[in-house]
């Protein structure tokens, strides 16, 4: 085994194939720190370049690209309460009140931080536990991804603490959103209006994305959030990122370890990914 991380390590330490992971994580940063653009269409861009490349470049160049945009999509975020990737949703209510009250350093300092250290976690538990993982994972059947997505929906009341009934008027109206277009056992239209584009239904992402913008574009037109001063707050909130993030990771030990675990356990599972992780460990 350790053998086999030094020769990874040796490969990956080539000149070529670091250039190739930081022009990839630069790639992976803008396409991140758009909202609505995601890891999953970053990588998928980027597919096609890898053709033409060596397959451990080509290998470096998606991961570079996927964990960087999935970490870029809390700088809007953060700044503008519009996630940019679907990972990050969870958490951006938190991480604009830290700007607002002119804490963005923090904010973003803890979600680099953390991302890195949770890459490195989940890395090194899948270097040595892959084998048994993968066992796990293809044993989950659909009575298993059955009680995981109804604990999914007991997150919503997790998340919502104290307002219960925004939270179950917020989970009803996902639930409906999902139900439209194509009955899957019935072939018949669900909830389309006579609309043939809504027959394929409504893509989580753009739903979740349009719905934090849409929310935050009309509170900046009713001037409730207080535009011109929040601008201000935000630039003058700015350096000491790193030592803030190490801060709030001392002080945080515990919230780090659990998310870190949380992510791996539910990253091995097959169609879940960091957006789910990402839920779950927030309630």
């Amino acid at each position: 085994m350790i053998d086999t991380l030094l020769a990874a390590i040796a490969l990956v330490a080539d000149p070529y194939v670091l250039f190739v992971m930081v022009a990839a994580g630069l790639f992976g940063l803008f396409v991140g720190a758009m909202p609505g653009l995601t890891a999953t269409l970053a990588t998928a861009l980027l597919v096609p370049v890898t053709f033409f490349m060596d397959p451990i470049p080509a290998l470096a160049a998606i991961v570079s690209t996927t964990a960087m945009a999935i970490f870029a999509g809390d700088l809007p975020g953060a700044l503008l309460r519009i996630p940019g990737t679907p990972a990050s949703a969870a958490y951006v209510d938190d991480a604009h009140k830290l700007t607002l009250a002119g804490k963005a350093n923090v904010g973003l300092g803890t979600s680099l931080v953390c991302a890195v250290i949770g890459g490195l976690v989940g890395a090194t538990i899948l270097a040595f536990t892959a084998p048994m993982l993968a066992e796990i994972a293809l044993s989950f059947s659909t009575f298993e991804y059955f009680w995981l997505a109804t604990f999914g929906l007991t997150c919503a009341a997790f998340v919502s603490t104290g307002q219960p009934v925004k939270g179950l008027v917020s989970l009803l109206l996902g639930l409906f959103i999902s139900t439209i277009g194509i009955d899957i056992m019935a072939g018949q239209p669900r909830f389309t209006m006579g609309s043939t584009e809504l027959m394929g239904g409504v893509s989580f992402i753009p739903a979740m994305i349009g719905m934090f913008a849409v929310s935050e574009v009309l509170r900046w037109a009713l001037g409730t959030t207080g535009g011109r001063e929040r601008l201000s707050t935000v630039n003058q909130a700015s350096g000491a990122i790193f030592s803030a993030g190490l801060e709030s990771v001392r002080r945080y030990k515990a919230g780090l370890a659990r998310g870190s675990l949380i992510g791996t356990l539910i990253g091995i599972l097959p169609g879940a990914g960091a957006d789910i992780a990402a839920w779950v460990t927030y309630a």
